[in-house]
């Protein structure tokens, strides 16, 4: 694949530089990305993570008792990504009690693929959101770094009011004697 870091680096700079293209055709093809995409939009960008999504994950075969086997396997049943999309979500919800180990070969697919869907959509929006900010002028400043006494009493306070939600949210592994000492070590 790579022929050494210089290759690979090289690679990863391209790569950057189609996100940034990507991202420039979305926003070209629907400015209000970030904000309110349409369904229609949402349907099709989905589709071709539908579509990668198929190209890198081989299907799945099973015998006629959901038995993983070979796809030379005598009977064996191929689940792909299309196969567990062709059903509605009614329908899937239906074979969770018909037939609960379709349901559980197809749900693993579907899962895959909603972890695998969410997770470029997130890329995507990263992508878009970055070139918005390119093009506004939008720069990302860092805060000065704290002075270490701050950051500390800041903690303190951290401490303070993580201790009183675990209590409230009825934790009783929260020691108040302990809470108080550190607190108490820490504005020394």
């Amino acid at each position: 694949m790579f022929k050494s870091l210089k290759d690979a680096s090289y690679q990863s700079c391209i790569n950057k530089e189609k996100d940034a293209s990507v991202a420039a055709y979305v926003v070209d093809q629907c400015p209000s990305f970030l904000d309110n995409p349409s369904d229609e939009v949402i349907a099709e960008i989905k589709e071709g993570h539908l579509l990668r999504f198929s190209e890198i994950n081989e299907p799945k075969y099973y015998t006629a008792e959901f038995v993983p086997c070979s796809a030379d396997t005598k009977g064996a049943m191929k689940y792909d990504i299309h196969v567990a999309m062709s059903y509605t979500q009614q329908q899937f919800g239906r074979i969770k009690n018909d037939n609960p180990k379709l349901h559980s070969v197809i749900g693993s697919i579907r899962n895959d693929f909603s972890t695998y869907s969410s997770n470029r959509m997130s890329d995507l929006k990263r992508s878009v959101k970055k070139l918005l900010d390119e093009r506004n002028g939008v720069k990302r400043e860092r805060s000065a770094t704290k002075d270490f006494a701050v950051w500390l009493a800041d903690l303190a306070d951290t401490v303070k009011t993580r201790a009183k939600t675990a209590k409230a949210r009825g934790d009783d592994t929260v020691n108040d004697a302990q809470v108080t000492a550190v607190i108490k070590a820490m504005k020394k």
